[in-house]
């Protein structure tokens, strides 16, 4: 099949080679313009040149015949709001007036576009608004507030055209104030009159001015011989004029694209028009093709997820390649992928082939879909949310965390932002000084640097600046070392107004860290774009911020990416195909409200006044898109129409209107109906997880023995760990994948615990003070139960430490020096505080029951070897709660915040996982490590007793609890030492046996609160 822009192009050049040059092709967009140099462009040789004729746009041959240059949408925007405010009794915020702001100029640009009479269509619709939002009478309104309890809701148009109307003032007052639709008539014809002073105008007002103008003009008045019109398909009013004045003139020719197959006239809204137009304004040469072009085969798949249709298309275009269709891959510009939905863009550039080396992309991306765009709304969070803290100005951390996941960060500087990420969980911060993210962490200092005054269009303006240059040109430098990055525009070289160049003869598929530098450099000239005009309008902001006003304005900007067309695999929107024709065509997201888009009436002027004046309508859209479906697949020889047949979000799962027509009324011999899936690989059942011990990982399970040389330590933890589950032990301890827990803005009970184990230490130090033990007597509890302010001095001081991650006010400089710090406490943590209080008293009253008892030592250390084998001896180290001296023996005594059951049925179920007849007790063999670390570290050989205070049965708690082992309560650890390191290191021997590898717990119950379920697959 020829092409309908070639047809076109070789009768012309045929029939009128010699005179072109005084001709004008217009078509409706700059592809199909180039598209057509191209085919003109194959008659010319050496021996017969070419002058070629002019070549243009619809939008630039009306320009060159107006007296006005279309303004920028910052300069419309910014003059539409200062004459709305002129007109308006309360001033409105910019941001905040922007979204009605745009649609009052699509509003204005339909009504010139399609040469209403703004008049006579304003003063209609100020009656048909008061209709409809004033139909009920005050006593109607009166029972219906009363029994909804609040005002009459609205739509969204409605509440915006009543938003000057307060309710809560006196009906004489209400009175007195406009309605927006009461001055639209004087703010459409106060815009047109401030524009066309400066010699500006916006594009519906420029097509109403030219069809004016035209209808004046006479042959001599026109540049050309003739003017060809290539390609439409809706015309408005004013366009319409312009043609039909042009064939009066007798100097115009048309083309219409509208060789559909009788088998693809399906649906009559695609040819509603254009059947209209072949009779109004017909064609001088007859370019139809003589032989029958056949019908096209139509491929339908159905794949349930948006990524999913990229992977396949991905694979698809390698079968063309492999099966021929795709006849020449190194420059495959007879096959076009279709993207009616934007979303799928970047995900179908990492989905590409490396068979089809170029590329070519044209079409719109919207801004607020951009990585930069991302970060810059998650960085302006940040800064609306910040709040100075004694001075200082602060981030809130799930902020900072939301900036620094932003893929664009990570890519600059991956380790810094996992390391704040780790810092901050680590050391729960909540709120984050700016200056300390900035000195320790200088080479991301410029997102941190706080903004005082975010009234201050200077200062905002200038931060946001500074930073989308700083992310530019630190992705330039990694472009520059970066073989894969193939885009190498600067740019500083793309004006603002113009489109950022994707060249395609890079001979490879475009880097996504050269679209990212393209995306950033759109959004810094639209910033800076918009910090001109808003100085250039004196915009104040009262009580929004410029913050807002970037975002909201520049989130609705569109990056349009131009390329060659004449090279390479065309990546287009639905807009994009007009006039052209491919062989192969894969159209993708052919959803219901997808292709064709669900229509929304954004736009002050219902529907039915629209049609009443002569403008587009709902109907019209459906029209247009109908017609873009229809033609692009009629021209093509192979077509694959995908949908998402998952349903989630706004997405239904439902196939397009489109491929329900194809299903009733085209040839079911060329089509075929097809699901994909992607077949996942059955999950490793549990038990066949596995870690081999390996050389490396035998290196560093050795350096736990007890020998000269390198030494690692375990724990108690880690040994209750290695019990309930080795593959556990060995991710958390062996390979470094520790949970850096979750930063959460409540108190858990890990942090819950060390503030009660902090409060209680710093009591009896304070008891003792300089004496290495004290005897404590019932007067001391008393004393200490009875000192309110001073216990909540130290809960106030453990809070700030291990939940708010205030700095210690302690002006010693001795790090291991008493942690102080009595910033006043509020909300959540102050009721927590007071539970504290109350349980730190329990714990004095309940310790009378002990007195006389001597204090020794708080959070003692320890590093110790414990012998489990004449050949095996392992390293352990720890910290005691407490360690008492009662009645001639040695008390050993922890704190837990939980319930912790201290009687073991038998000793052996201190060793064994959790299952569902046993439990493990991981407080009592803790305890037990404890006891034997006193008596091997210490040197001690009296009597040692395991104790345990369990907070939260303090108030219960009759009496000291005691250990209790097969029915016996324990008084002295001695008795079961040997039994218990017997146990142990029949538990242990496996970890230092190459050949057992680490296998995950057998028993579910051990994986309730595992971190690791998500590795090993185990679901609970």
């Amino acid at each position: 099949m020829i092409p309908f822009l070639q047809r076109i192009a070789d009768i012309y050049f045929d029939r009128h080679a010699d005179s072109m040059a005084d001709y004008c092709f217009v078509f409706p967009n700059k592809r199909s313009a180039t598209f057509f140099r191209h085919f003109l462009g194959l008659h010319a040789t050496s021996c017969s040149p070419l002058i070629e004729p002019e070549v243009t746009t619809i939008s630039d041959f009306i320009a060159d015949f107006s007296d006005y240059a279309v303004a920028s949408r910052y300069d419309l925007l910014f003059t539409l709001y200062n004459l709305y405010n002129g007109l308006s009794p309360q001033i409105e915020e910019f941001d905040r007036f922007v979204f009605w702001g745009d649609m009052l100029l699509s509003d204005f640009n339909d009504v010139d576009r399609y040469m209403s009479d703004a008049s006579q269509l304003f003063r209609n619709l100020k009656n048909y608004k008061e209709i409809n939002s004033d139909y009920l009478t005050p006593r109607q309104k009166e029972i219906i507030n009363k029994y909804w309890g609040a005002q009459i809701p609205l739509d969204n148009i409605d509440r915006f055209w009543t938003h000057l109307d307060n309710p809560r003032e006196p009906h004489t007052n209400r009175e007195s104030f406009m309605r927006l639709w009461e001055i639209l008539e004087p703010l459409y014809r106060q815009f047109r009159e401030s524009l066309s002073k400066r010699g500006l105008c916006y594009s519906g007002m420029q097509y109403r001015e030219v069809a004016e103008k035209f209808a004046a003009m006479t042959h001599d008045d026109i540049p050309y011989r003739r003017i060809i019109m290539v390609g439409f398909n809706v015309l408005s009013i004013s366009e319409l004029s312009i043609f039909s004045r042009l064939h009066e003139m007798g100097i115009a020719d048309f083309y219409w694209d509208y060789s559909f197959p009788e088998e693809l006239r399906t649906d009559n809204m695609a040819t509603h028009f254009i059947r209209r137009y072949v009779k109004l304004f017909p064609s001088l040469y007859d370019i139809a093709e003589e032989e029958n072009i056949g019908l096209p085969e139509i491929e339908v798949i159905g794949i349930p997820s948006n990524v999913g249709q990229v992977k396949y298309t991905g694979r698809l275009l390698e079968r063309m390649v492999a099966d021929g269709r795709i006849a020449n891959p190194e420059n495959a510009i007879d096959t076009a992928v279709v993207l009616p939905s934007e979303d799928l863009f970047i995900e179908l550039l990492h989905s590409l082939p490396s068979s089809i080396p170029s590329v070519n992309i044209t079409m719109g991306y919207p801004m607020k879909l951009t990585p930069a765009a991302a970060l810059m709304r998650s960085v302006m969070t940040m800064h609306l949310k910040a709040r100075k803290i004694r001075g200082s100005w602060c981030f809130f951390y799930e902020d900072v965390c939301d900036v620094l996941a932003n893929p664009l960060l990570a890519r600059i500087a991956p380790e810094v932002c996992e390391d704040i990420r780790k810092t901050i969980s680590r050391s729960r911060m909540f709120s984050i000084p700016a200056d300390e993210l900035r000195n320790t962490w200088p080479t991301v200092e410029n997102i941190f640097y706080p903004v005082d005054d975010l009234h201050s269009g200077t200062e905002v303006f200038d931060y946001t600046l500074q930073l989308v240059s700083f992310l530019e040109q630190e992705l330039k430098t990694l472009q520059s070392a970066d073989k894969n990055a193939t885009i190498d525009q600067s740019a500083d070289d793309i004006p603002a107004d113009s489109d950022f160049m994707l060249p395609p003869e890079e001979a490879e598929t475009p880097a996504p860290i050269a679209l990212e530098v393209g995306f950033l450099s759109r959004y810094r000239q639209s910033v800076e774009q918009l910090r001109d005009t808003a100085s250039r309008y004196r915009v104040n902001m009262r009580e929004s911020t410029f913050f807002h006003m970037i975002r909201s304005v520049v989130d609705a900007e569109t990056v349009s990416f131009t390329g060659e067309p004449l090279k390479g695999l065309q990546i287009m929107g639905i807009l994009e195909t007009r006039a052209l024709n491919f062989d192969n065509l894969i159209i993708l997201s052919m959803n219901e409200r997808i292709f064709p888009k669900r229509q929304f009436t954004r736009s002050f002027i219902p529907n039915i006044l629209r049609r009443c004046f002569g403008m587009a309508t709902m109907e019209f859209q459906e029209c247009i898109f109908a017609y873009y479906f229809y033609r692009m697949i009629s021209a093509a020889q192979n077509v694959t129409l995908i949908y998402n047949t998952r349903t989630e979000a706004l997405n239904s799962g439902d196939m397009s209107r489109y491929i329900y027509q194809l299903m009733h009324h085209y040839p079911q011999s060329h089509m075929k109906m097809m699901s994909a899936a992607f077949s996942l690989p059955a999950p490793t059942p549990v038990n066949d997880i596995a870690i081999a011990k390996d050389e490396k990982l035998m290196e560093v399970i050795e350096s736990y023995r007890a020998v000269d040389g390198t030494r690692r330590y375990l724990s108690p933890s880690a040994i209750n760990t290695y019990i309930s589950c080795p593959l556990r032990f060995c991710l958390h301890y062996l390979r470094g994948l520790k949970d850096e827990g979750e930063v959460t803005d409540y108190m858990d009970e890990s942090t819950f615990g060390s503030v009660l184990h902090q409060v209680a230490e710093y009591s009896y130090n304070h008891l003792r003070g300089s004496r290495e033990e004290v005897t404590v007597s019932e007067e001391m509890l008393d004393q200490m139960a009875n000192d309110t302010v001073g216990l909540e001095k130290l809960i106030t001081s453990a809070i700030n430490r291990y939940f708010n991650r205030l700095p210690n006010l302690n002006d010693t400089g001795n790090p291991d020096d008493e942690y102080i710090n009595p910033t006043p406490l509020n909300g959540e943590a102050r009721v927590l505080a007071d539970i504290m209080l109350i349980q730190m008293k329990q714990l004095f009253q309940l310790e009378k029951k002990r007195v006389p008892f001597t204090f020794i030592h708080a959070e003692r250390k320890f590093t110790t070897a414990i012998p489990l084998s004449p050949d095996l001896s392992v390293n352990l180290r720890g910290v005691i709660d407490r360690i008492d001296r009662r009645k001639g023996i040695i008390e050993i005594i922890d704190y837990k915040t939980g319930s912790d059951n201290l009687k073991v049925a038998n000793l052996r179920h201190l060793f064994t996982p959790v299952n569902s007849s046993t439990e493990h007790h991981k407080a009592i063999l803790q305890l037990f490590l404890y006891c034997n670390a006193l008596h091997m570290d210490m040197r001690y050989d009296g009597p040692i007793k395991p104790t345990l205070f369990r907070f939260r049965k303090l108030k219960t708690e009759k009496d000291i609890p005691e250990v209790v082992i097969n029915n016996s309560t324990l008084s002295d650890y001695r008795e079961l030492n040997d039994e218990v390191l017997g146990e142990l290191a029949e538990r242990l021997a496996p970890l230092f046996d190459p050949t057992i590898p680490f296998s995950p717990t057998p028993h579910p119950a051990n994986c309730r609160f595992c971190n690791y379920k998500s590795i090993c697959g185990q679901n609970i």
